[in-house]
């Protein structure tokens, strides 16, 4: 898997914008709440891409038993931080979705706001390991980053002191690109695949998910810096979709994947 850019990437962009090691927003606290009054209960959560662990301690707040996955181990430190001042327990494991192993399966995974590393192939078989995670009747919650807002918003820069920041889509291959700039230094930009419901469920083929539901998300405006929580599904950056393991999904089968 080509993901050299994420090795490096999230430590950057925290420096730069502090935006991993922070405490936690009301929208953390609403999505754990939103997740759990859909799953009716509480369980083992996996969150994959935790960061700096917001979701996962609101999670584990609302009494759901977290692991929170990251490939930075600065995020690991900050969320085993954050867990201790809220007094709540979050099991914090640092390495790579496609390597990394778990001695049981989970009631839920979630991934926020960073799938589409690397290629088809590459989604896939995440896919595969996060149905092979998850127990019978479990759901996972992942965000998708839509193509028609990328591309419309391609060209916006925003300028920091000590940095720019810039957005770009990249059309042949239907990616988002952020790329942010530090002044006197090299630049390093996050490409993510973007897909719309449709692609997603072509995406799913054989890798022993179903879609069940898809949540619109919300639409921010670069240029007057405003962010709207709710859009309709044709003007959201990103939606989640909520996958099942399919039934006739078999250890076995999911071994061979």
């Amino acid at each position: 898997m080509t993901q050299h850019w994420s090795h490096t990437f999230y430590a950057l962009q925290d420096r730069l914008t502090g935006c991993h090691l922070q405490e936690i927003h009301p929208h953390h606290a609403a999505l754990a709440a939103r997740i759990t009054h859909h799953l009716k209960h509480v369980g083992t959560l996996l969150e994959l891409g935790a960061g700096g662990g917001q979701f996962a301690v609101s999670a584990a707040r609302q009494g759901h038993q977290v692991t929170a996955l990251d490939l930075w181990a600065g995020a690991g430190e900050y969320t085993r931080s954050l867990a201790a001042r809220n007094s709540v327990s979050v099991q914090v494991v640092t390495g790579d979705f496609y390597t990394v192993d778990f001695p049981g399966t989970f009631e839920s995974v979630c991934y926020w706001d960073g799938f589409g590393i690397g290629s088809d192939d590459d989604q896939r078989r995440l896919l595969s390991r996060v149905a092979g995670w998850l127990r019978p009747g479990a759901t996972a919650f992942i965000d998708i980053y839509t193509p028609w807002y990328w591309a419309y918003h391609a060209g916006f820069a925003r300028q920091h002191p000590g940095y720019t920041q810039v957005y770009g889509f990249d059309a042949q291959g239907c990616r988002m690109t952020d790329t942010y700039m530090p002044h006197g230094e090299e630049a390093l930009t996050q490409s993510l695949r973007c897909y719309s419901p449709a692609d997603l469920q072509l995406l799913l083929s054989g890798t022993g998910l179903v879609l069940t539901d898809v949540w619109p998300g919300g639409d921010y405006d670069p240029q007057a810096g405003v962010y709207r929580p709710e859009a309709s599904l044709g003007e959201c950056m990103t939606f989640t979709v909520l996958l099942q393991r399919e039934p006739s999904l078999s250890a076995a089968g999911r071994a061979r994947r």
